[in-house]
């Protein structure tokens, strides 16, 4: 069983007295959580929202939190995080998507995660206790250490408290899918949309059915133009999508594929992802959704069988792969690299090797 501190002065003893730990939070992405021999350390506990200046669009909150509690408290004042956190039904804690840096479709327009991350307070490995960041949004001091933080897995420290900006909740979404006769005039299209003026809230796009999916946010009038312009340049290929909000938290909640028992995230660009797509299509047992303009491969699979063949194209197109969800011996694939200011960060944070690391 995980330890789970109840307050900073008992994380602070187990860090210093652990040889080998690994923070983990409500555990929704569990491949993230296998290391030999270490001791996991649950952040449940430390949870709760310390801070929320509604009309300085921040808050601050124990990395315990979990995201529904957030997305609740921010909705009462109509405000909202633009990066449409995954797994919040789920049940991730602030902490955990921070740390494995997961954002959804709304990055396209607004920025990830680490777009919005203004400060942190985390435990380094000889048990300080280390402030980053701010909690304004104009706060340029110093070393922007809170970007690091996020998709390090828990490998730099155990983070204890996030300040995030938010944003004042959109008027009104429209939701179109555009239907397409090919993988060319699909990508053609999606760089044609990211490069409109239409400034869409989300691209999204699954090649197996050949659709894309897009967002428009803002003012009724505004929205209803934009989309009424999309219907004009692309005809009866464009359609409202009737489950728009079904379609966008099947997409956050990974579970567009019943079938899908693995989730694996893997950065791409557009062109990437074509090329992705085309080495797999042929395994049923893997289903593909392309977020953020193909930016992002959110890959499902049936079963592990299919995890060595995903291993196998990832590495050939130079891809890194995290598995997020789903039993395998290790939770990445594909071609990763570290960095020199990586490993500089980690041995800064933790010398002492107290961090389980990959």
């Amino acid at each position: 069983m995980p330890q789970a501190p109840t307050n900073l002065d008992d994380l602070k003893a187990i860090v210093a007295t652990e040889k080998q730990l690994l923070p983990v939070g409500n555990r929704t992405k569990l491949p993230l959580t296998q290391c030999d021999d270490a001791t996991l350390v649950s952040l449940r506990s430390l949870q709760g929202i310390s801070e929320y200046e509604p009309s300085e669009f921040t808050f601050t909150a124990l990395a315990g939190t979990s995201l529904d509690e957030v997305q609740c408290a921010l909705a009462q004042k109509n405000q909202y995080l633009p990066f449409d956190p995954m797994l919040v039904e789920a049940g991730a804690t602030l902490g955990g998507t921070v740390a494995a840096g997961l954002s959804g479709p709304g990055r396209f327009r607004y920025g990830g995660i680490r777009d919005f991350l203004l400060g942190v307070q985390f435990i380094s490995g000889d048990g300080k206790i280390i402030r980053a960041g701010g909690k304004v949004v104009k706060n340029a001091a110093g070393f922007d250490l809170p970007k690091y933080l996020v998709g390090s897995l828990g490998r730099f420290g155990v983070l204890t408290s996030l300040t995030f900006k938010v944003f004042p909740k959109r008027p009104v979404t429209i939701s179109l899918q555009v239907a397409c006769d090919s993988q060319t005039q699909a990508a053609s299209r999606i760089a044609e949309a990211a490069a409109s003026r239409w400034e869409l809230d989300a691209i999204d796009y699954r090649p197996d059915k050949q659709f894309i999916f897009l967002r428009l946010a803002g003012p009724q009038r505004a929205c209803e133009s934009l989309a009424d312009e999309i219907r004009n340049l692309w005809g009866s290929d464009v359609s409202d999508l009737q489950t728009a909000e079904a379609f966008w938290k099947s997409v956050v909640e990974l579970n567009w594929f019943d079938d899908g028992l693995l989730a694996v995230k893997v950065p791409t660009t557009s062109q990437q992802f074509f090329k992705l797509y085309d080495s797999l299509a042929h395994n049923e047992q893997i289903q593909i959704h392309g977020s953020v303009a193909g930016n992002i491969a959110w890959i499902l699979l049936k079963s592990s069988e299919s995890l060595s063949e995903l291993d196998t194209q990832l590495s050939a197109l130079e891809l890194p792969g995290l598995i997020l969800r789903g039993a395998c011996d290790h939770p990445r694939l594909g071609a990763w690299q570290s960095s020199t200011i990586q490993q500089a960060i980690q041995q800064a944070m933790d010398p002492a090797g107290h961090f389980c690391s990959f």
